[in-house]
């Protein structure tokens, strides 16, 4: 008998506190089975010499809507990067409805106006190059957009009138009660409901697409954070036959773990108090090495840059200009307290995005009394983001069993239009990590992407140099190491949604997924992390970047 492949002459992070260094790995179906000199070569169909490179697990990025990623190629770029200006955002959006079919939709995406001067841009902005053709687009954050007027129109509300407020949404309205055309957090929904929802196949295509970057990338592992409620996050219903479609036809290149959006639970059977699940009683943990469902998905609030997640107190650039401001919750503190209390009964793991500090607040009660109403051992529920919290809320959700999930490259991409939002006085208590950690939490790695680039390199860096775009230091005190860095990215990632017993180490048995890197990330300047590159990306042992 012989074995798959042994990779030799690496330098090998094994993330493994027993055997954290080896020189070699042997892989057989799709695990590892040797390291370092455990078994000889001759016992091998193949052998690779990886040349010194450093290696570590395959990263694992425990929030990346990986559709979206993938979806994102078909939409207008407007990212800072690519639009830096409302001028440029414009122009892009006037080419892509020049080019377009006919009274098709014309989506972008990834506009922020913390570059723009902090000004959105508007329906009539859009009406003007628009060329007839309906217009949404999404914000970076994904928590708000702007439509035009024809897609106002298609909606219902001609000539933006009489368009509702949707309980924990917001219409920004003019002085005549017209509709501006910007839209938060659930009265995006009067939009996004009426553009066409894309078919099983074009999902599969998207999972395809942002697999291949995911790859590229080195991450061999995703969690989707929330699939099948286009009102609030996903396509359309029909997001898991979807993964299972790219699945079958070999475009799923990552292993993921997606989680229903709550809404798409619902009481079985006829007992008001029944269990709460999707049908058949499916729940987290249904599912195999590839794809599988996790945990279930909900929004309590909003976003930072956007100044609707849920906070203690005004946000001082809304206080200083005479508006009272604390941002919302998505829902009624009831509605909230119903479902994730029947998800929680019901044996799901709950993931609640919580990014205000008064958010989190609400967030924990709600667990909390769930879990004395109905003990379980080890739920493991987690805090989406929890970018904001004291010392003391932190040692709570640490008693609580919580596992916080951070987005270290937020602090570059969003951080200077962070400081504007919430001042600089709580930039202390902002998107922290190490706080997590001394509050005794094993914390994963995650980027959030498309909201910010995926790519876990520069994610590592902004969780060990924690410098915002213009360079200002943003929560020093906050920077962990690049080993923590790396642990979160692995071992953090799987505990977050119980696969540690498969995944995140290379050990014994352990799904061989790794990554070589251009240069060793535990050896280099914290600053010089940005120019290390991913050389090569295998998946159960098998080299799936850059192809052969």
């Amino acid at each position: 008998m012989f074995f798959d492949a042994l990779y030799t002459n690496g330098a090998i992070y094994t993330q493994d506190i027993h055997r954290p260094r080896a020189r070699s790995l042997g892989v057989h179906a799709g695990r590892v089975v040797s390291l370092d000199d455990e078994l000889p070569a001759s016992l091998f169909r193949e052998v690779h010499d990886l040349g010194g490179a450093a290696v570590v697990p395959g990263f694992n990025d425990a929030h990346l809507h990986l559709s979206y990623l993938g979806e994102a190629q078909l939409q207008v770029d407007l990212r800072p990067a690519a639009c830096p200006t409302m001028e440029a955002v414009l122009a892009a959006v006037e080419v892509a409805c020049s080019t377009a079919p006919a009274g098709s939709w014309v989506i972008g995406a990834g506009y922020d106006q913390n570059y723009l001067d902090e000004v959105h841009p508007t329906a009539e902005m859009l009406d003007r190059i628009s060329n007839g053709h309906p217009v949404w687009l999404h914000h970076n954050s994904r928590h708000m957009g702007v439509a035009n007027t024809e897609a106002f129109e298609r909606a219902g509300f001609p000539e933006r009138r009489n368009v509702p407020i949707p309980e924990g949404g917001a219409v920004v309205k003019d002085a005549e009660d017209r509709a501006i055309g910007l839209l938060q957090e659930t009265a995006r929904a009067l939009i996004t409901e009426v553009i066409p929802a894309p078919a099983v196949e074009d999902i599969a295509a998207m999972v395809g697409a942002g697999s291949r970057l995911a790859l590229a990338l080195g991450i061999t592992s995703i969690t989707e954070p929330g699939v099948g409620a286009p009102a609030h996050v996903g396509h359309s219903v029909s997001d898991l036959a979807g993964y299972q479609l790219a699945r079958e036809s070999g475009r799923l290149g990552v292993r993921a773990t997606v989680m229903p959006y709550l809404t798409t639970l619902h009481r079985l059977g006829d007992d008001a108090g029944g269990p709460f699940g999707l049908d058949l009683g499916l729940r987290s943990g249904l599912g195999d090495e590839w794809l599988r469902i996790g945990p279930v998905k909900v929004l309590s609030d909003g976003s930072m840059i956007g100044r609707s997640a849920f906070m203690c107190c005004d946000y001082p650039a809304d206080a200083a200009a005479g508006v009272s401001n604390r941002g919302m919750l998505q829902f009624p503190e009831h509605d909230l307290r119903t479902w994730l209390t029947g998800a929680h009964s019901s044996g799901w793991q709950v993931a609640v995005h919580a990014i205000g500090d008064a958010a989190l607040n609400v967030v924990m009660d709600i667990l909390e009394e769930a879990q004395r109403a109905h003990p379980r051992q080890d739920p493991r529920h987690r805090i989406e983001h929890l970018s904001s919290a004291t010392d003391d809320q932190l040692k709570r959700a640490a008693s609580l069993g919580l596992v916080g999930v951070p987005q270290g490259r937020f602090i570059s991409e969003l951080g200077d239009g962070v400081i504007r939002a919430v001042g600089q006085d709580r930039v202390r208590y902002t998107y922290r990590v190490k706080g997590l950690l001394d509050a005794g939490m094993e914390i994963p790695a995650s980027t959030d992407a498309p909201v910010v680039d995926a790519n876990p390199i520069l994610n590592i860096h902004d969780l060990v140099n924690r410098r915002t775009a213009s360079g200002a230091e943003f929560g020093p005190e906050e920077r962990i190491s690049v080993a923590q860095a790396v642990r979160a990215y692995t071992v953090g990632s799987a505990y977050a949604v119980h696969e540690e017993t498969y995944k995140g180490t290379l050990a014994h048995g352990m799904l061989a997924d790794f990554v070589t890197l251009s240069e060793d990330i535990y050896e280099v300047n914290p600053e010089g992390i940005l120019d290390i590159k991913v050389t090569g990306t295998y998946v159960g042992g098998r080299q799936a970047w850059p192809g052969l």
